[in-house]
């Protein structure tokens, strides 16, 4: 999500919009899911020890015919409480990004752009064993933005592509749970490992940051489980930060029910919500019904009903009705697999031992 902020650039005053995500005329809103290591096997003792807590609150259906719309939506409440009683919201981080071009008459950090983030550990394996290091998953296109041509191709947008990582800061925030106002900051440090495919950015972070007395809650740190059968139909939460007011800095915690629509490929699915996913959400996890933690969101797919209707191609047509206000996420057997391989950068004091280029791979697109 790009700042509104009205930028001097090149002796021009822009208005930097919010904009839909562009990709391949697919507009894309990103999800990540994610296991909450932290609350796996307690809830299971919960479950077992608190049976009469969590009687069926459906086997009463009946009752509820011919009562007010009241009563039925607090019905409704309900039985989605029961639905997700084992899924507990994770506490995560907000991402932000700022930018200077003294070139361009920017000689202070000027935001960019905004979102969410959560920690992870790379996964265990048969041939390979994780470090043990702590690390910050996002999407690229908040930090990056100027390596994403395909989702900013308006003309209000040229700025960024004269922008590197040279012109970039980046932070995690802590931000009251209730006001959504920011209360503590942590910077990130390069390197900055960009996914060379998809809209992934991975900081390696101190776990000592996290830890401090002074900090406001104490961040989950999730494990990614690994989703092999998705299937439609199948239920969860995302979960991330809304941007409430840009000049006043506030983003709030959001959850959102979704239901799994399908998959497009093995780095792309989609769910469907009530209410499109709304800015700043990009970045968070998604935790199925079990709560284990299945990706992280990439995007929204909005398509303007004008486009669909000039396309002549029926199956493209067909699947742009198919995404359409869905939300998009990159699976988590994508983020493990990138995960580990920039473990394996690092050797066990934590020093970079093998950097991954990527920033040459752009350069060279």
């Amino acid at each position: 999500m790009i700042s509104r902020s009205l930028i001097v650039f090149a002796n021009k005053s822009l208005k930097c919009s919010n904009s839909i995500i562009k990709c391949s005329n697919n507009i894309i809103v990103n999800q990540t899911i994610i296991k909450n290591n932290y609350c796996t096997s307690s809830n299971k003792n919960n479950n077992n020890n608190n049976n009469n807590k969590y009687q069926n609150p459906l086997k009463n259906t009946e009752e509820f015919k011919g009562q007010t719309l009241k009563q039925k939506e607090e019905y409704n409440e309900l039985t989605e409480a029961y639905k997700f009683r084992m899924v507990e919201r994770p506490d995560l981080l907000t991402i932000s990004s700022f930018f200077r071009y003294p070139e361009g008459g920017v000689e202070d950090y000027t935001n960019l752009s905004k979102g969410t983030a959560f920690l992870a550990r790379a996964p265990s394996g048969l041939l390979s064993k994780p470090n043990n290091s702590l690390y910050c998953i996002s999407c690229a296109h908040i930090t990056h933005p100027f390596h994403f041509p395909n989702l900013y191709k308006e003309d209000q947008y040229s700025w960024i592509y004269s922008l590197g990582e040279k012109n970039i800061k980046v932070q995690l925030e802590y931000r009251d749970q209730k006001t959504g106002k920011l209360l503590n900051i942590i910077p990130l440090k390069p390197p900055f490992h960009l996914h060379p495919m998809l809209d992934l950015v991975v900081f390696k972070v101190d776990e000592d940051d996290f830890n401090k007395t002074n900090l406001p809650y104490q961040t989950t740190i999730m494990e990614l489980e690994h989703y092999e059968f998705p299937k439609e139909g199948h239920e969860g939460k995302l979960y991330g930060y809304q941007l409430i007011s840009e000049s006043e800095n506030i983003m709030k915690p959001i959850e959102t029910p979704y239901v799994f629509h399908f998959d497009e490929s093995p780095e792309r699915f989609y769910v469907s919500t009530r209410n499109p996913s709304p800015m700043g959400i990009c970045g968070g996890p998604v935790i199925n019904i079990e709560n284990e933690v299945i990706g992280m969101i990439e995007g929204l797919a909005k398509i303007d009903q004008s486009t669909i209707s000039k396309t002549t191609d029926p199956e493209k047509k067909q699947f742009f009705n198919k995404i359409n206000s869905n939300t998009v996420f990159i699976p988590s057997q994508e983020l493990n697999r990138f995960l580990s391989k920039i473990d394996m950068s690092y050797d066990s004091n934590g020093n970079n031992i093998n950097s991954i280029d990527v920033e040459g791979f752009f350069n060279k697109l």
